[in-house]
């Protein structure tokens, strides 16, 4: 199933903690990671920032069609 959140997170996870994919392989040396919690809080942090900007450019469209 294709969702651009997913696509969003996936993208997110990729350049702040290495994650190249949310599939589980069934091998805990793959599937299972050390990481810190900076990373993690940047991860985080990267989401949120996302989530603002998504929330923005939705609620501008709204007011435009409303106007």
């Amino acid at each position: 199933m294709y969702d651009e959140r997913l696509e969003l997170l996936l993208a997110i996870s990729r350049k702040t903690l290495g994650i190249e994919s949310f599939e589980s392989t069934g091998k805990d040396a793959l599937d299972v990671r050390m990481m810190t919690a900076e990373d993690v809080g940047r991860a985080l942090e990267s989401a949120y920032d996302a989530g603002l900007i998504v929330g923005y450019r939705v609620a501008r469209s709204e007011c435009r069609e409303g106007a």
